[in-house]
């Protein structure tokens, strides 16, 4: 499955080297040099640099990256010295294969729940209408560069029906942007309340994909005018949505709820509303599986499931009658 992970896929390329076994740690030593000094005059991208090798008489040394930029890849190329250490990389390399360059990066997915439960970071973006009176009226609000860092359980029957689901435990969420009236707004999580998700499987059989999941989240908001919450009685539900693999890269997790109220943290006085509309994660940016295992982490709340058979239910009651299909078209 091909996904646009990145902003600049074209930017993304691979270089492969190989020299002697004596040369070796030199060139290793070498591409670190170039892509230290690459990062601090921001010609390298902000993703991580990965360096491989093997263990032949002939050593292989792969390096995969992203350019900030085509002005700055070729900036790059011009700066002295990038090209003084970029010669002595080509000194020691032994292979006159050219930099390959790719347009595509293609993100492998799971098709069971993981067994290992582990801590994921994602980058996403989250969309909504807010409203405060006097300043704004159904402002559609994109924060296109947020982050969630979750905690994901390992594969459990967590409701006790026979079934696997995934507990997701949001631990940090939060983006930026900017609107007029408002000036810089901060989105943050309201760690007062529950920030979590659930991912339920559909089917009973070797894999459990399709699943169904939906997101629970509470607001923080910081504008010009103070810190304002979304209301503490009623979280912003995204979802349900079905999820065809894991991680959930790609998926449209769309809202139902609202207009919430939005309130100032301190008088709880109400300023205006908020309508939650779509959530989507469309990248990870690193996942690392549980060395300890953390129990308090997969303890899914006993309301979680209950919202996601109301919101299953409010799902069915708003979709359409299925059209009769005339007799005449069926002989």
């Amino acid at each position: 499955m091909s996904l646009q992970l990145y902003r600049n896929e074209s930017l993304v390329q691979l270089e492969t080297y190989e020299t002697d076994v004596d040369k070796a740690e030199e060139l290793i030593t070498a591409i670190r040099e170039k892509w230290a000094l690459m990062r601090e005059k921001g010609y390298a991208g902000d993703y991580p640099v990965e360096i491989l090798r093997n263990g032949l008489d002939k050593p292989r040394v792969v390096e995969l990256f992203r350019w900030t930029s085509r002005q700055l890849r070729d900036e790059a190329r011009e700066d002295p010295e990038v090209s003084a250490l970029s010669s002595k990389i080509t000194t020691l390399n032994r292979l006159p294969t050219p930099a390959e360059t790719f347009s595509e990066v293609v993100r492998g997915f799971n098709r069971t729940f993981p067994r290992t439960g582990g801590v994921e970071l994602l980058k996403g973006v989250c969309s909504c209408l807010l409203t405060i009176p006097g300043m704004v009226n159904n402002y559609e609000m994109s924060v296109k560069n947020g982050i969630v860092l979750m905690h994901r359980s390992p594969r459990l029957d967590l409701d006790n029906d026979g079934g696997p689901e995934m507990y997701l435990k949001i631990l940090m969420h939060g983006g930026e942007t900017v609107q007029g009236a408002l000036g810089p707004i901060r989105v943050e999580q309201n760690f007062a309340k529950p920030n979590d998700g659930i991912v339920k499987s559909n089917v009973d059989g070797k894999f459990d994909f399709p699943a169904t999941a939906i997101w629970r989240v509470s607001w923080r908001i910081r504008t010009s005018l103070g810190s304002i919450v979304t209301d503490p009685d009623q979280p912003l539900i995204f979802g349900p949505s079905t999820v065809n693999h894991y991680p959930p890269v790609g998926t449209h997790f769309y809202s139902n709820t609202g207009p919430v109220k939005l309130v100032m943290e301190g008088s709880g006085k109400q300023v205006g509303t908020l309508t939650p509309r779509e959530l989507t994660a469309f990248d990870i940016v690193v996942t690392k599986d549980d060395e300890i295992f953390a129990d308090h982490l997969n303890a899914a709340p006993a309301d979680i499931f209950e919202i996601l058979k109301d919101q299953l239910e409010k799902k069915q009651s708003q979709m359409p009658e299925p059209k009769a299909v005339p007799a005449t078209a069926l002989s």
